[in-house]
This record gives structure tokens, C-alpha cells and sequence, in this order.
């Protein structure tokens, strides 16, 4: 075993001496700067202490205006109070530093009185509002009451006293009040209360002159402001020396309804916090020095096992390779689950993984599909794709689109789910998510053909009614000349003949009006929150597919209407139906339920889209009226739904400017209720 050598044992031990010298001038430059920001500190907490005694003195004042403010009511609503009342309040306002509490008249002359005896109502007190006056050796806050007066008489000291005499450092730190002329309000040492300030300092120590601590109170406490500063003494409650230097915070005290400002000051002697700073100094030169020797034993520890170290970093390394691998294979074993179509592409649009589902839908060998161009794999039009990679690169959200391909002869209808996957705020490749919704496709035909079927039984209800007419006119007179017609002749057969083909068409007619017009329920309950629910279910796909976020908000607890929920669902559609078409661009539809001020219960359909123009509105729910483009409505949507809606004692009708969007307001009376329309 090879050791040391003394050349390199010395050249260790004058390291660690150096380090140790340097760390012992580190720590003395580190205490200085330690003890000024604890000083700093110590000054916030003291400036926290005065506003807290400051807001407290506030409340005060408040407080008792708020006793004046409700004496004053109690005697404009009932005229008068009584003893009991003004003994009460004045148990009250004697906690808060009250000494009295007058009536008095607009003479002057006393007609209730609590507390001291008597006292001298300055004349500018008897206004017209709740006026406060600061006049030493009492604070008075006075209120008209009738034609006389209420008065408060405060002792200033007894007010503050309560709030700044808890205040305190250990045994030593201590608070004062000064109004605005420079008097002190309170000082624990009570001589000086009452006194000015700058002068009874001077008075009892009349060879030194306090000049930083006037300063503070003639340029910033006399003049309403905040801050921190320090200044000399010769005294501190009990602490008798030649220098003492303190510290102190200061905060202004704004009297309500005047403009008197006070000044509550916070002070302490520098030395308690620099005991603090000597104990703390102590310890981190103790921690210090074991942390230099520590790292010096750690240094040679680390270097002994630094061998050992890295064969189990190695062996660390292993295992979180083999734990990625795995996660990997579950990853993939997860995309290769999935129903979906998933692909990835480049930032040129082409594909460069896929799933085992993209392979069989396609009914091709994944090695096939890879490299291919996605838009002619998806059997996009020219420049879509494109158009889909730059808004990608730009906007952080989705782009869905809903496309048909045609696969061995046969279509089907995928939704397309287009995102960026982005690194460091950069787009590396773009993630595809495809889902078949042929049967969803088949659906919505369906429901469309629902609404056709609907318009076409409106139309054969009026075109039958028109066909009733002359077939009454027909059968009556076709009878009235078989009972004119001799029975063996041949027109009698033929007027036979009439009558059957005109009754038969008849029948015809009122079986189509049975068609246009069934027989209707209208008496079960209805939850119309449910009703709207499953209505979203089957339009949200197409919604999406057009770019219209929809938002809902269903009241709770929201009572049942009385009604037909396929006629309702049929109106709702409709409503959402004509909203999509009003944004072919995309936008945003909100529906709404709640009671409105008749409690009856009320849906609100509110779209973005292009509005309607003012001199549609009253033309919107006339049969056959529309302003969608040809092949696009039938104009009978909105009729269909304005007759079930009055059929359930129901309204609706249409608020909408145009450009900016529509809302189609029904109204529906709940279970047991009539809407008044």
C-alpha cells in the first residue's frame, strides 16, 4: 500500500488553512450583512405592529361614529329613545376611551349627561352632520339629533392606550403616539403625554440634542407618512446609558371626518436585535467549520468510492434502459390496441408510423402506407393538407375534419383529428387520430329525411283541407240529385258512380290529415333539461364537424313541464339545426334553461351567426317564408315549431341583430301552471 507523502500532507494542511481563513473573513462580512437585513427585517415587523395599531385606532373612531350613526336612526324612525338606550351605548364607547356622553340644546344647555359632568361644546361642532373635533384636552364627535345634539367626549389617551400598550420586543421595545401639532397623545413614560414631543426629550436631557429623531417626526410623522429610520437615545423604559441606539417604524393614524393625522411610532434598541445577531453569527461560524471538515472527509470518501459509485451507476443505467424499453412496448402495445385510425406525419405531410387498425382499414401492409403522402392516402382535395400544416404551425388547438373515401367500391365517412406534437414550443411532427362515423353519417341522413317528412305532412294538412272543400260541395250536391233521379235510370248509376269515387277521395283526404296531423299526447311529464341532453347527443358530432363548440347551462332543480317529448325534441332540433346553418364558418351556440320572473320555465338558443335582419323577425315563424338559399330549407321549421310550442300553453319568439347572432327564447309553463301568452 503506497502512502502519502509529507510534501503532499503539508501542501494539505496549508489548503485547509487558507480555506479556513477565508471562511472566518466570509463569516465576519456575512454577520455584517446579516445583522442589516435582520435590522431590516426587525423594522418591517415593528412597521407591520404600527399599522395594525393604527388600524386599530381607526376602528376605534369608527366604531363610535357607527353608535352615533345608529342612535341617529333609531331617533328619525321612532322620534325618541330612551335613558336605557344612551346608557348602553355609552357602556359601550367607555371601553373604547369615552369619558362622557350630552344631549344638549341648541343652547348649549345640557338635557342628558353620562360620564363626567361638564364640558364645553365648541361652537363649529354644531353643524348639520356627524362632525369630529381634536381639542385638548378632549376629543369630541357630535351628531345633530332633532334640533339638538348628541356628544361624545373621547380622552385621546385612554383611546390609544388600549391599542399600543400591548405592543412590545421582548422587555424593552414599546410604542408612542404624536398628533399632527407635534403633542405627544400617549408614551409609556406618562410624564411626557400631553407634552411636545421635541421639547420634553430636550427637557430631560437637556446636553444632547435629538436631531435625527425630530427630523423624523417634523419631516415625515408631522406630515402624514411611512417609513423606518433609526435615531440616538440616552434612555429606553429603564435602560439608562450614555448612547443608546434605536430603531424605529412609523405609520400615520388619519382621524375620520377631520384632517388630523396622527403618527403611531414603534421602536426597540438596536442592541436586542444585535443579541440575536451575535447568537446567530456564533452558529454559523460553528456550521461552517464542521461543513469545511466534513467536505475535506466527504472529498476523501467520495474519491474511495468512486470505483463502487460508478459500476452502480452503470448498473443504474441498465435497468432504466431495460424499464424504457418495456415502457415502450406498452406504448406501442396501447396504439396497436386502439380501434382508431393513428398515424404520425412529418412537417411535409407524410406518414411515417401508423397502427395495426390504419393497416387493416386501408387493407394494406403498413411497409405500404408509410412514406405515402397522407392527403392522398385520406383522398384530400388539392391543397387541403396544406392549408391544415400551416394553421398547425401557427395555432396550438386541433383542426377536425369530417371527409368521405371510397375504399373497393364503397364509402365511408371518417372524422380526422389533426394536432401538433411540439417540443420546446417548436413542431417536431403532426399527430393523426381518424374514427370511422359512417353509421353516425347514416344517422343524421336520417334525421334529416325526419325533418322533410315533417315539412311534407305540413304541406299535404293544407293541400288537403284545400281538396276537402270542393269534395263537400261534390258529395252534397251529387246527393241531392240522386234523390231527384229516378232509381232505374242510367244517370242514377252514374250519380252512384260520383258518389262512391268522391267518397273514396274523401277518405283518402282525411286519412293524409290523420298523417299530417296524429294524435297527440300532451300529458305526460317532462324533464326538458333531459330533453335538451339527448338532443346534443345526436347533433354534438356534426356540431363539431363544423367547428361549433356548444355550451350549456342547465338550471338545477328545474320543475317539469307537461307535454309531447318528440315534439319537443323536434322543436329543439330544429332551433340547433337552423343556429348551425346561420355559421358556416364555425362559431359558438349556448343553451340555457332557467325560471325567468313568471316562474315559467325558459330555453334560450343563442348562436354567433349572421343574425336576422330587422325586417325579417316578423315574418320568421309564417309558413313557407325562409331566407336559406334554394334546396337549402322549406321555410316550414319554424312554423312547425311555433304550432307545437303554442299546442303546450307555451312561447317563443326571436331576439337577433344582424351580424350579430340570434337567440330563440321559448317559454313553457311547468306542471300545474297556464302560461300566460
Amino acid at each position: 500500500m503506497k502512502y502519502p507523502s509529507k510534501k503532499a500532507f503539508l501542501t494539505t494542511a496549508s489548503f485547509v488553512i487558507c480555506l479556513l481563513v477565508v471562511a472566518i473573513i466570509l463569516g465576519i462580512r456575512s454577520a455584517h450583512e446579516l445583522k442589516k437585513v435582520a435590522i431590516d427585517q426587525f423594522n418591517h415587523q415593528q412597521l407591520i405592529l404600527a399599522r395594525q395599531a393604527s388600524q386599530e385606532i381607526e376602528g376605534s373612531f369608527n366604531a363610535m361614529i357607527e353608535e352615533l350613526v345608529t342612535l341617529r336612526d333609531i331617533y328619525s324612525t321612532t322620534g325618541n329613545f330612551s335613558d336605557k338606550l344612551l346608557e348602553g351605548i355609552f357602556y359601550r364607547i367607555q371601553k373604547l376611551g369615552a369619558k362622557g356622553i350630552f344631549l344638549i340644546d341648541p343652547k348649549g344647555k345640557i338635557i342628558y349627561s353620562q360620564g363626567i359632568h361638564s364640558f364645553h361644546l365648541p361652537s363649529s361642532l354644531r353643524g348639520p352632520n356627524i362632525s369630529v373635533l381634536c381639542k385638548k384636552p378632549w376629543i369630541y364627535i357630535t351628531a345633530p339629533l332633532g334640533g339638538n345634539f348628541i356628544v361624545f367626549v373621547i380622552d385621546p389617551y385612554l383611546l390609544v392606550q388600549r391599542h399600543v400598550e400591548k405592543i412590545r420586543f421582548r422587555e424593552t421595545g414599546y410604542a408612542w403616539v404624536i398628533d399632527d401639532e407635534g403633542y405627544f397623545v400617549y408614551h409609556p413614560i406618562k410624564e411626557f403625554v400631553g407634552q411636545n414631543a421635541f421639547k420634553a426629550r430636550q427637557k430631560r436631557t437637556s446636553y444632547f440634542y435629538f436631531k435625527k429623531i425630530n427630523e423624523i417626526q417634523r419631516n415625515k410623522m408631522l406630515q402624514g407618512k411611512e417609513g423606518t429610520g433609526e435615531y440616538v437615545s440616552f434612555w429606553h423604559k429603564g435602560m439608562k446609558k450614555d448612547y443608546i441606539k434605536k430603531i424605529v417604524a412609523y405609520t400615520p393614524v388619519h382621524i375620520p371626518h377631520t384632517q388630523h393625522i396622527w403618527s403611531v411610532a414603534v421602536c426597540a434598541p438596536e442592541e436586542k436585535v444585535s443579541e440575536v445577531i451575535h447568537y446567530l453569527y456564533l452558529k454559523q461560524f460553528l456550521i461552517q467549520g464542521s461543513l469545511i471538515f466534513t467536505l475535506i472527509w466527504l472529498g476523501i470518501l467520495l474519491l474511495a468510492m468512486e470505483k463502487r459509485f460508478r459500476t452502480a451507476l452503470e448498473e443504474e443505467v441498465a435497468r432504466k434502459t431495460d424499464f424504457l424499453r418495456k415502457s415502450e412496448e406498452r406504448y406501442r402495445l396501447l396504439i396497436e390496441s386502439a380501434d382508431d385510425l393513428i398515424l404520425t406525419l412529418n412537417q411535409s405531410g407524410n406518414i411515417i408510423s401508423l397502427n395495426q387498425a390504419t393497416a387493416d382499414f386501408f387493407k394494406k401492409k403498413p411497409e405500404e402506407i408509410i412514406g405515402q403522402r397522407f392527403d392522398v392516402i385520406m383522398q384530400w382535395p388539392i391543397d387541403t393538407l396544406a392549408a391544415c400544416l400551416i394553421k398547425l404551425s401557427v395555432l396550438k388547438r386541433s383542426i377536425v375534419k369530417e371527409h368521405l373515401i371510397n375504399l373497393g367500391g364503397k364509402k365511408h365517412w371518417l372524422n380526422t383529428k389533426l394536432m401538433s406534437l411540439r417540443l420546446e414550443g417548436e413542431v417536431k411532427e403532426i399527430l393523426c387520430i381518424a374514427r370511422e362515423v359512417t353509421q353516425e353519417k347514416l344517422l343524421q341522413e336520417q334525421l334529416s329525411n325526419t325533418e322533410k317528412m315533417a315539412s311534407l305532412g305540413t304541406l299535404a294538412a293544407g293541400v288537403a283541407h284545400e281538396i276537402n272543400n270542393p269534395l263537400g260541395i261534390i258529395i252534397g250536391f251529387g246527393e241531392l240529385l240522386l234523390e231527384n233521379t229516378p232509381k232505374d235510370s242510367q244517370a242514377y248509376q252514374d250519380i252512384k258512380l260520383i258518389l262512391k269515387h268522391a267518397l273514396h277521395c274523401k277518405s283518402i283526404v282525411q286519412n293524409l290529415l290523420n298523417f299530417a296531423r296524429p294524435t297527440e299526447d300532451l300529458s305526460k311529464a317532462i324533464d326538458i333539461n333531459e330533453v335538451i341532453k339527448e338532443v346534443i347527443n345526436v347533433v354534438r358530432h356534426t356540431l363539431e364537424i363544423n367547428n361549433i363548440p356548444i355550451k350549456t347551462k342547465l338550471a338545477k332543480s328545474l320543475p317539469l313541464a307537461r307535454g309531447n317529448k318528440k315534439q319537443l325534441q323536434q322543436v329543439f332540433l330544429n332551433l340547433i339545426i337552423n343556429a348551425m346553418d346561420a355559421m358556416p364558418d364555425g362559431g359558438e351556440l349556448s343553451i340555457t334553461t332557467r325560471l325567468n320572473k313568471h316562474q315559467a320555465i325558459e330555453v334560450l338558443f343563442q348562436d354567433t351567426g349572421c343574425g336576422i335582419k330587422e325586417q325579417n323577425l316578423g315574418k320568421i315563424f309564417d309558413p313557407f317564408f325562409t331566407t336559406k338559399p334554394e334546396g337549402k330549407g322549406t321555410g316550414l321549421g319554424l312554423f312547425i315549431s311555433y304550432s307545437i310550442i303554442s299546442k303546450h300553453n307555451g312561447r317563443i319568439r326571436c331576439e337577433s341583430e344582424e351580424n350579430k347572432g340570434a337567440t330563440f327564447i321559448i317559454d313553457l309553463p311547468p306542471i300545474g301552471e297556464q302560461y300566460a301568452r
